[in-house]
């Protein structure tokens, strides 16, 4: 949102993207923050940065293309079932 002028204006965009980790998902390694935090401030300092992902980020549609690959037959859809 801006304000210029006591204009007030509003950027909505509809497609996004979704951050990744450079490792895999460890509940039990809660203390390490590349695990945990996608912010690229933390991810991209680490030598696996983009090691899946380029710079550790996925479109919507990228992400549903893995979803279909990996949940075969599931029938999920992000835009349905998990974007809020």
């Amino acid at each position: 949102m801006t304000s210029v002028g006591g204009s007030t204006k509003a950027y909505v965009y509809e497609e996004g993207y979704i951050r990744t980790s450079s490792f895999e998902y460890d509940a039990n390694n809660l203390a390490d923050r590349l695990i945990h935090l996608t912010n690229d401030a933390v991810q991209k300092k680490d030598k696996n940065y983009g090691k899946y992902e380029v710079g550790n980020k996925m479109s919507y549609i990228e992400l549903q293309i893995y979803i279909d690959k990996t949940f075969i037959g599931m029938n999920i859809c992000f835009e349905r079932d998990i974007l809020p």
